[in-house]
């Protein structure tokens, strides 16, 4: 039987009680992360040529695999590299190991270690992989359906107004989305509609006030992941800041972009 979104859906009170967090983990500490996850899941399927598709189930795997296992237990890079792998055959753009491997330990080490094939670095990953695939396919209790925010982005974006810029903006922000555990909460519709109001206001223009109507989503539930998206980036910012100002000169520090 066919399972529904709401199979998977969860309340933002059950995202404070995962096995990660009864494990020691703060509600924070775990979602980024799953965002570091995600981000080498994104980084890999450009450098593979993936589907955009392919990237973002590959995140909804991950993010659904950790509401039933610890992060103590499985490494967020681990489960990034395998549920990549799973998507890779489940949205019908499949590589082959010897080519999926050293991408993956290239991002996952930050450019540090080469894993050819042949190599104990390539036999890690291979069994990684192989080890973690039934575990991760057990944990989904095999169900590889997603309903992606994407498809509704298309259609909203080809009944709206919204220049070019603006369009590909919205689309950075619904792969944004997919790194936070956002599509467990809010559907995919909802989803699409906060990357659209993002984009407006970024770059505001007159009569943005009237772009979702019609468009099928409820507006306070279009403001939650909003609010939910800003808040990570307030609190990526705040971890990425000692890094940046180990690095820059007060003269060289670029401004922060303002998305009020």
């Amino acid at each position: 039987m066919e399972r529904k979104w709401t199979d998977w859906q969860y309340s933002r009170d059950e995202l404070a009680k995962t096995p990660s967090v009864a494990s020691g983990w703060t509600v924070e500490r775990e979602e980024m992360d799953r965002a570091k996850a995600c981000t080498l899941v994104y980084s890999a399927a450009r450098k593979l040529q993936l589907p955009q598709i392919t990237s973002a189930s590959a995140c909804v795997y991950l993010h659904r695999f950790f509401m039933r296992h610890s992060l103590k237990e499985y490494h967020h890079y681990n489960v990034a590299a395998t549920c990549l792998f799973l998507a890779c055959k489940a949205e019908e753009s499949l590589r082959k190991l010897d080519v999926f491997i050293p991408v993956i330990a290239y991002y996952a080490s930050k450019g540090h270690r080469k894993a050819v094939l042949g190599t104990s670095e390539y036999e890690k990953w291979r069994s990684v992989i192989v080890t973690t695939e039934p575990i991760v396919l057990e944990a989904l209790c095999f169900d590889m359906v997603v309903d992606h925010p994407h498809v509704s982005l298309v259609s909203m974006l080809e009944r709206t107004s919204l220049d070019e810029r603006r369009k590909q903006m919205a689309w950075s922000f619904v792969a944004d989305c997919m790194r936070v555990p956002v599509c467990l909460v809010h559907e995919a519709r909802t989803v699409a509609g906060a990357a659209v109001e993002l984009a407006m206001r970024v770059a505001p223009e007159q009569g943005d006030e009237a772009v979702l109507d019609g468009a099928g989503v409820r507006r306070a539930e279009v403001a939650r992941v909003v609010q939910w998206l800003l808040e990570f980036y307030a609190r990526e910012a705040q971890a990425r800041r000692p890094v940046a100002e180990a690095v820059q000169t007060p003269a060289s520090s670029p401004a922060s972009p303002s998305i009020g």
